[in-house]
């Protein structure tokens, strides 16, 4: 589902002049195929929507303080469908 609503499966993010970002920036930074981003595909209330699963380096990220995690040079992002849960168009 997020595959397709990006138009790829996987992509390298870059905020330029930063080493750092929040979770927040880089998802606001991730573009979809329809040029909208990531953000506002996944995030509603300022919450990670039901229908899908975050992960930072491997660990499940969630609530509304996850938004502001800092994201390091080469972390590791993986959004993922979740399957007891019905998607949003």
């Amino acid at each position: 589902m997020a595959a397709r609503a990006a138009g790829w499966r996987a992509k390298e993010i870059h905020i330029k002049d930063k080493r750092e970002a929040t979770l927040e920036d880089i998802l606001k930074a991730t573009p979809l195929a329809d040029n909208g981003n990531m953000y506002n595909y996944i995030i509603e209330n300022g919450r990670i929507r039901n229908d899908w699963v975050l992960y930072v380096n491997g660990i499940s990220i969630s609530g509304p303080s996850c938004l502001k995690t800092n994201i390091k040079d080469n972390t590791q992002i993986h959004l993922m469908d979740n399957p007891q849960e019905k998607h949003h168009k």
